[in-house]
């Protein structure tokens, strides 16, 4: 129902923030001694995956 440029839009969107989820979980693995980066990581992550399943 959306317009095509929306429709494409969305799915660019989707596309960024889901592939942004494991590469936030891949930098929080790479900072995990340090626990307040790990958990800022996480928390972006969280974030990207709460994003991604809103668009959906």
């Amino acid at each position: 129902m959306f317009p095509k440029e929306e429709r494409y839009s969305l799915t660019d969107q989707i596309r960024r923030y889901s592939r942004s989820v494991s590469a936030n979980i891949s930098e929080a693995w790479g900072k995990r001694r340090y626990e307040k980066s790990f958990i800022a990581k996480l928390t972006d992550s969280q974030g990207e995956a709460g994003e991604t399943q809103t668009w959906l």
